[in-house]
């Protein structure tokens, strides 16, 4: 049984995906880069051939294709007045792990007020408030997997399936924000703090024909007699409240009809009971994770902008799909990744 829970959870250590906050890039007078609105679609992937930094971790098990990624994001931000703009974001994602593609929505809604408005432009400040999460229906593990040991009477068995269902996250995040204007260039740097939930509908499987079934903490009457409490323990922390702590700054630099932009953003996440599982069975957990974002943008005309955008991560999606790290899972986030993203950007 203890190989079943692990396989279970393993459903939820794929490769991670792209979330919607991009909070390297924050910035005090969104206003002032945008005008009074924006619609921007991108395209986001990551292969074998756009990973030249080499990333992403492989399964040469499952083919070199483990851990591609592909989706979509649509960003939209509005000024309503010219010190409070708000703005939403809606991702779709596939990622290919062997003859699997488990797939990920994310979300993120928005509001900004700038309280230090400067009327030519200089230092400003501003307060943000923020609700995101991730959510999805059904990731599964659809390969065999043989089961070493026993359960009760029964050896020899095989899972055929496995699957976490409606699994989901939701964090509400406060952050202050000033830019500071630097000749051509501005600087704007953050910190901020945040709260939120993981749940997880149920971990289902099938093992040899028979179907299998945890939810609400039990496997069901005859299934409990015979799992071990430490077992229990594990998967309950699959569903945990958690605090989170960001600080970061970027630069961004225009000449002509060219725009550049990096950011850095550290991220600290504390995880109620789940560290602690973690630390009793002797392995490491992980609360921190460095985010890099670059993005390389070119201002067809006054309202059509097209840029590339790169994201990098010490320690995959730890801070960014909370949803995906419980105490079954969390040896595999000290693992890099990193996605590409091209797209277009409309202004008015």
């Amino acid at each position: 049984m203890k190989q079943l829970i692990a396989f279970a959870a393993a459903a939820l250590t794929y490769p991670s995906i792209h979330a919607a906050p991009l909070d390297a890039l924050l910035h005090a007078n969104p206003q002032a880069r945008y005008g009074q609105g924006l619609v921007e679609v991108s395209a986001d992937h990551m292969n074998q051939s756009l990973d030249v930094f080499k990333l992403r971790s492989t399964d040469q098990a499952f083919g070199e294709n483990t851990g591609d990624y592909q989706g979509a994001t649509v960003r939209a931000g509005l000024s309503l007045r010219p010190d409070v703009w708000l703005d939403g974001a809606l991702q779709r994602r596939k990622l290919t792990y062997g003859p699997d593609q488990p797939q990920i929505d994310s979300w993120r809604v928005g509001a900004q007020w700038q309280f230090l408005q400067p009327p030519t432009g200089g230092n400003s400040a501003a307060l943000r408030l923020s609700a995101w999460g991730n959510q999805a229906g059904q990731v599964s593990k659809s390969t065999p997997t043989a089961l070493p040991g026993c359960i009760a009477s029964l050896c020899n068995i095989t899972a055929s399936r496995l699957s976490v269902n409606d699994a989901q996250d939701r964090t509400l995040q406060a952050d202050m924000i000033g830019s500071w204007p630097l000749g051509p260039m501005q600087l704007s740097a953050f910190a901020g703090a945040g709260q939120g939930k993981v749940s997880v509908g149920s971990i289902s499987a099938n093992i040899s024909g028979m179907p299998v079934t945890y939810a609400n903490g039990s496997f069901g009457s005859f299934l409990d007699t015979l799992v071990p409490q430490s077992f229990n323990t594990e998967l309950k922390s699959t569903q945990y409240t958690y605090r989170m702590a960001q600080a970061g700054f970027n630069l961004a630099y225009k000449s002509g009809p060219w725009q550049l932009r990096g950011g850095y953003v550290l991220q600290n996440i504390q995880r109620t009971a789940v560290d602690e599982v973690i630390r009793a069975k002797g392995k490491t957990p992980y609360s921190l994770n460095h985010t890099l974002v670059g993005e390389l943008a070119y201002q067809v005309s006054p309202s059509l902008v097209l840029f590339t955008r790169g994201q990098a991560m010490s320690n995959q999606y730890l801070t960014e799909i909370p949803f995906l790290y419980n105490s079954l899972t969390s040896h595999r986030f000290n693992q890099r990744y990193g996605v590409l993203s091209v797209g277009l950007g409309l202004v008015f």
